[in-house]
């Protein structure tokens, strides 16, 4: 597995490398901010309620802004794109930090995420164009392999880091300490444009096409397809995945220490598990391989809302976490693969502008199912809707799936 890594990596362009860096830097600010910024509400007195109104603010302005960002990324170079939306949404999350009405918190959220899909659309379609189907893979799993270690890095540094706050600054009170913390994550996202702004500028060829003519020409039978299983899972996903700092502090007691360095944990076993799908997916197809991943976290995740022994709940916290997130490069080569390269960009805008209505209503929906029946029955509807995503991939993509079968029976029998 390294020695595959060590060659495919050498193969990718200097252009790559900067953004996978400036990716990875952001990712460190970014998950700080996500450790914190609900126990920063819960402070100022909010229920859960109101937490997944104001936290599904991010999943409802990408959502919003993820078509437009679609069409006018062929018409900017993806350097300009990315280094405009991460200024912008630093300064409107900074905003958002500083003021405590629940108007003003939503309203900041909300522009925020949606200069943040500026990055989000950019991603797969720049990875996408900029390698090879032999590269491809690692790729995408390099860039989840990164996104993990900049996650477990900020976890942990954000778990202590109100601590380190109040040790220079002893008269803080708690809320300022989080507001502080969160503000300091906030200027790291800032500072990853230091890398994006080094990326060298490829002149983008000039199209006569209408803004239309895109919706026109994608093969929407398809694009429904990849959408509507993701949207199970992101429905499911949205009730329960951001709440999980809330649940382990709420029903376990954690500290914010203990809650940065469980978060920290996960992000290992995440790791762990995308470095080893390049060996895992040669093994099997694409499809099946997400089919199985998402199948073997179901019982992870009931156990999560039937037991309350805290050792049982963090080894199905990790489980779960890496199960479904090894999958994620697979499936965003799975979903480009199915869609022609020049429909690429629309249809990541279309598949994430669904994905994240649905996890806005979904997170919006898991803090009133939780402040009204705790956490249990809510893990047992997310398990449910992850049922129904594996049924729809099946029931979607199982003809494309035997004749991958055959065309491997028949190489077989021809060695």
């Amino acid at each position: 597995m390294v020695r595959g890594y060590h060659i495919h990596i050498k193969q990718l362009s200097s252009n790559v490398k900067l953004f996978l860096a400036g990716n990875a830097i952001q990712g460190i600010g970014l998950s700080i901010y996500a450790l914190l910024f609900n126990l920063y509400l819960k402070k100022l007195g909010y229920g859960e309620s109101s937490i997944g109104n104001l936290i599904s603010t991010t999943s409802l302005g990408i959502s919003l802004m993820a078509i437009p960002a679609a069409f006018i990324i062929d018409k900017f170079h993806v350097k300009h794109l990315v280094v405009t939306g991460i200024v912008l949404s630093s300064v409107f999350y900074f905003f958002q930090v500083i003021n405590t009405s629940e108007s003003s918190l939503f309203a900041f959220g909300l522009l925020a995420s949606m200069f943040q899909a500026l990055f989000n659309i950019s991603v797969s379609p720049f990875y996408f164009r900029n390698s090879t189907p032999q590269v491809r893979i690692y790729l995408f799993t390099l860039n989840s392999g990164l996104n993990m270690l900049a996650h477990f890095v900020g976890y942990l540094v954000g778990g202590y880091l109100p601590g380190m706050v109040r040790h220079f600054r002893p008269e803080m009170t708690q809320i300022d300490l989080y507001r502080t913390s969160i503000m300091l994550a906030l200027m790291v996202v800032f500072l990853s444009n230091l890398m994006f702004i080094r990326i060298r500028r490829i002149p983008i060829p000039k199209t006569k096409r209408k803004i239309l003519d895109g919706l026109k020409g994608t093969d929407w039978e398809v694009l429904c397809k990849l959408i509507l299983p993701k949207l199970c899972f992101a429905f499911g996903g949205g009730l329960i995945v951001p709440f999980m700092n809330l649940y382990l502090k709420e029903r376990f007691n954690f500290s914010i220490k203990m809650i940065g360095i469980s978060y920290a944990l996960l992000q290992l076993f995440i790791f762990a598990g995308i470095f080893m799908t390049p060996i895992l997916i040669k093994k099997t197809t694409p499809l099946r391989f997400i089919m199985i991943t998402a199948t073997l976290s179901i019982p992870f995740m009931l156990t999560m809302g039937m037991t309350a022994n805290i050792s049982i709940v963090l080894g199905c916290f990790f489980i779960r976490g890496m199960l479904m997130n090894m999958s994620s490069p697979v499936t965003s080569i799975f979903e480009m693969e199915h869609v022609q390269e020049k429909e690429c960009v629309l249809a990541s805008a279309i598949i994430l502008f669904f994905y994240h209505i649905i996890y806005t209503s979904s997170t919006r929906l898991g803090g009133h199912l939780i402040e009204k029946y705790s956490f249990g029955p809510t893990f047992f509807t997310a398990a449910f809707f992850y049922g129904l995503a594996i049924f729809l991939y099946h029931r979607f993509f199982k003809r494309e799936e035997k004749v991958v079968a055959r065309n491997e029976a028949s190489f077989i029998d021809a060695a």
